[in-house]
């Protein structure tokens, strides 16, 4: 699991530092503050966070990108009496295109590694790798995109709140093969505000694993500093606890790993080209 975080890091940063100086790679830092919130027990966790950003365009026309995310927070709900206030993302992507039907529509491949690790509502490890296709739209004011892959999915649960709640070692992670499909569609609201909503599941074949609704508007802030903007990110995220339980669901007995089972980042940052 470690690999599997690490791996690309030292990927990218040994193929972005060499050529850092090119067009071709871009490098982004973003500052700013968040809300984490875990509606079913009226949470709010404020903090402050940031990230690098790393895109680069090899001489084939792949693009690749990274973006590595830390948050701090300041927890004082302490949903897991034992947490840390700090947590982690990461999302690493490759993609091109494999047929161009005209200058707004195109098909192509891609493959996404996400990671989260330490979340305030108890998600201790989670990594999701998986390649698909893409059907593509870009044109003046709108963009849109339709995503379909099959890949690994991995969740664990924190084991201090799942402790209290009967379950043990070997209860916490559940692993998978599985599909995802997005959707995605955006706009510019005005020549500098662009607003971008995307919704994806992830699902074993038998059941759903997991649901997530992203939403995105960002300011473009060129007369500031040129490649900078302001960005509003929110992503609301739905587990489905089913798999790790030790009973039938439909039992009377049968209590869930957790007593919530979604979360939500409201996150406002500013970027900036670095």
């Amino acid at each position: 699991m470690r690999y599997l975080i690490l791996a690309p890091t030292a990927l990218f940063l040994g193929l972005a530092t060499p050529v850092c100086a090119e067009e071709s790679t871009q490098w982004h830092y973003t500052m700013g503050i968040h809300d984490f919130i875990v509606e079913q027990e009226n949470s709010h966790t404020f903090g402050a966070n940031g990230n690098i950003i790393i895109e680069h365009t090899t001489a084939s026309d792949i693009y690749l990108s990274a973006v590595l995310d830390m948050f701090i927070d300041i927890d004082t709900d302490k949903l897991d009496p034992d947490h840390i206030p700090m947590w982690f993302k990461s999302e690493y992507a490759a993609l091109g295109e494999l047929y161009r039907f005209s200058p707004e529509l195109s098909l192509g491949w891609q493959v996404d590694l996400q990671g989260k690790r330490n979340t305030v509502s108890s998600v201790e490890k989670q990594a999701k790798l998986f390649p698909g296709l893409t059907a593509n739209y870009h044109g003046q004011q709108t963009q849109a995109q339709l995503k379909a892959g099959a890949g690994y999915y991995f969740l664990e649960i924190d084991d201090d709140v799942p402790r209290t709640r009967g379950y043990d070692r070997g209860d916490f992670g559940n692993s998978e093969f599985a599909y995802t499909v997005m959707g995605s569609f955006g706009f510019d609201l005005t020549p500098k505000i662009n607003l971008n909503l995307a919704a994806q599941t992830w699902n074993d074949g038998d059941q759903w694993l997991e649901n997530q609704y992203r939403f995105t508007m960002s300011y473009d802030t060129d007369y500031w500093e040129k490649g900078s903007q302001w960005l509003l990110y929110v992503e609301h995220t739905e587990y489905n606890l089913d798999p790790y339980a030790k009973v039938s669901v439909n039992s009377p007995n049968y209590l869930p790993i957790l007593p919530w089972d979604n979360d939500t980042l409201v996150r406002f940052s500013l970027v900036v080209p670095w």
